[in-house]
């Protein structure tokens, strides 16, 4: 269950846990949106802010969870010890639900700490909690009926096994803006250097402006925003969201890690293209059922997506995945994205994470 950060959440859990039993396992944390519909209707959506939950269970389910608390003393032992809930399952398909504090950064540590102890066989799927882009605090819910803990910088992970399959989806609608270019020199988030120049300096020129710009904090945020950097990955890019620079180093500040060597463009988008990348997210879950239908999605769409979507285009997103999947579906606007099928990465910004449940 997933709670706006404009709400209680002492007070969201006690009612969380007066119409739960100790049976019911309850996981979740604080957003900064919210999305659910029943799959019947387009005008069925939640533009919030609300409290949404989603109930998985029943005959061919079993669920197994943790919580590991001061996740950013070391985030690549937190993931792995969340994992390790995977153990304790038995089941023909398995997946992990991940929930990370969006606080914690260096993310991507985490995932690939969960990598290291479920390989390529066992898909994680997830999101970073949120706050309203306060950036203060945010809270991940671990417990059952009788009581929830109330965390920050957890990782709550979640093991889930079934006789049906689970598919995942990974959708963005960003697309390449100017030439490619090499991350020659870089520190986890930080890109120093790109083409053996400031990188600062080379994304500037590529998105038509000078360091002048940065004297006006408002547009440099707003400019920065419209342009994040894309990874290449294959025939596809990882997005990575430019936080700010840095003037006297000459450095983009990035909120996950920017490999050196990697090549990278500029991005941009509109709000129907990112509209269109949700149901696409929808569509490749739904495809990696092997033919059966879905019985439910969870979904996890970042937080920036939806700054660039007005109330209209909020209904538009949920009313176009709704119509795509003619299934419930719950889930919240994070800080980051997991999505992990092939390889040790898995961490995503701007970008929609489904999971579909079959």
């Amino acid at each position: 269950m997933f709670s706006s950060a404009s709400y209680d959440p002492e007070g969201v859990l006690e009612g969380v846990c007066s119409v739960t039993s100790e049976r019911v396992l309850v996981v979740g944390g604080t957003s900064m949106g919210e999305l659910a519909s029943d799959g019947a209707a387009a005008d069925e959506v939640t533009l919030g802010p609300a409290v949404v939950a989603a109930a998985i269970g029943g005959e061919g389910f079993a669920v197994s969870s943790r919580a590991v608390a001061h996740a950013s003393a070391n985030r690549r032992q937190a993931g792995a010890d969340a994992a390790s809930v995977v153990d304790d399952l038995d089941g023909e398909h398995k997946v992990m639900l991940m929930l990370v504090d969006g606080l914690t950064r260096e993310h991507h540590e985490v995932v690939r700490g969960a990598y290291s102890v479920l390989g390529a066989l066992v898909p994680i799927v997830g999101g970073c909690t949120a706050d309203n882009l306060e950036y203060e605090q945010t809270f991940q819910f671990h417990g059952n009926g009788g009581g929830v803990d109330l965390l920050v910088d957890a990782v709550v992970g979640v093991g889930i096994a079934s006789s049906g399959p689970f598919g995942v989806g990974i959708g963005h609608g960003w697309r390449k803006h100017g030439e490619p270019m090499v991350v020659t020199r870089s520190e986890g988030g930080e890109v120093l250097l790109i083409d053996n120049e400031p990188a600062l300096d080379v994304y500037l020129r590529s998105i038509g402006e000078e360091r002048s710009v940065m004297d006006d904090e408002d547009k440099f945020k707003e400019l920065i925003f419209e342009h994040p950097l894309g990874l290449s990955r294959g025939t596809s890019e990882d997005i990575r969201v430019v936080h700010s620079g840095d003037a006297e180093r000459g450095s983009l500040l990035c909120l996950a890690d920017v490999p050196q060597g990697a090549l990278v463009w500029t991005m941009e988008t509109d709000a129907s293209s990112l509209i269109d990348a949700a149901a696409a997210s929808c569509r490749m879950a739904v495809g990696g059922l092997k033919g059966n239908a879905p019985i439910g999605m969870l979904v996890f769409d970042c937080g920036a997506r939806k700054l660039k979507f007005g109330p209209e285009d909020l209904q538009a997103e949920q009313a176009t995945m709704a119509g795509e999947l003619g299934t419930p579906f719950a889930g919240f606007y994070t800080y980051g994205e997991i999505a992990r099928t092939t390889g040790s990465r898995g961490m995503h910004h701007l970008t929609v994470a489904s999971l579909a449940v079959g």
